[in-house]
């Protein structure tokens, strides 16, 4: 009898072993690291390894998350968080190539103890992504705002660098990402379609997520928005 193996479980598998491989590579690099001299720890090379093998990371970290969607096995698991520490985590775990790169990230939040109902997992895999992009373009400066509107809460992440193209604005559609290639950059929009698929995952009581792209607001350049519904307290 011949077996036949689904392609996607395959992936799955394959993925789920290449993130295994690139943390013992991490391990390692993380030990000669130590070893090092100051010079070369501080050095651009280094710096591209560290900032490459996340972005990896990111990625084998999406084709799963995708996979478990498709299968049914992504169930998001909502709760009450701070903002403020959320936002505070997320910088913490940017926080050497930030320093690295001389860039200042700023908290603002329209009001103390703000909270939204989100699954933090999920919606820090998301904003982590889009820091990760922002590092890349930004020039001098990140903001991370947050505020209340009726009954949902915003979460948002600009920077100074060139903006989105004209015809990446406007709310984010899984039938418009990750379809195509940009010629132009290479880009699948695998990334966005991810971050997508995860906010959706956080419509309730027939409110929506959203997730839209923009250009200004804290700072001049590209703008990253998720707006979260509340639960109803009726």
């Amino acid at each position: 009898m011949v077996r036949t193996v689904d392609f996607s479980t395959l992936m799955a598998s394959t993925v789920h072993d290449l993130k295994n491989v690139i943390a013992a590579i991490g391990q390692a690099y993380e030990s000669l690291h130590a070893q090092m001299p100051e010079t070369l720890q501080r050095s651009a090379d280094a710096r591209l390894i560290e900032r490459e093998s996340g972005r990896l990371d990111a990625m084998l970290m999406q084709l799963l998350g995708l996979y478990k969607l498709e299968h049914q096995q992504l169930k998001p698991n909502p709760a009450y968080h701070r903002l403020d520490d959320f936002f505070e985590d997320l910088v913490n775990r940017h926080k050497e190539l930030l320093s690295h790169r001389g860039i200042e990230c700023r908290i603002v939040l329209a009001e103390d103890g703000l909270e939204g109902f989100f699954d933090a997992g999920l919606l820090a895999t998301v904003l982590d992504n889009a820091l990760g992009n922002a590092l890349r373009h930004c020039r001098h400066a990140l903001c991370l705002s947050g505020w209340r509107e009726q009954d949902r809460i915003w979460l948002s992440l600009c920077d100074d660098g060139p903006g989105f193209a004209p015809e990446r604005l406007g709310p984010v559609c899984a039938e418009q990402t990750g379809s195509t290639v940009d010629p132009q950059t290479g880009s699948t929009g695998l990334g966005l379609y991810f971050a997508e698929r995860m906010v959706a995952l956080h419509d309730l009581d027939g409110q929506p997520a959203l997730l839209q792209l923009r250009n200004g607001g804290a700072l001049p350049g590209a703008c990253v928005e998720i707006a979260l519904p509340l639960p109803s307290l009726f």
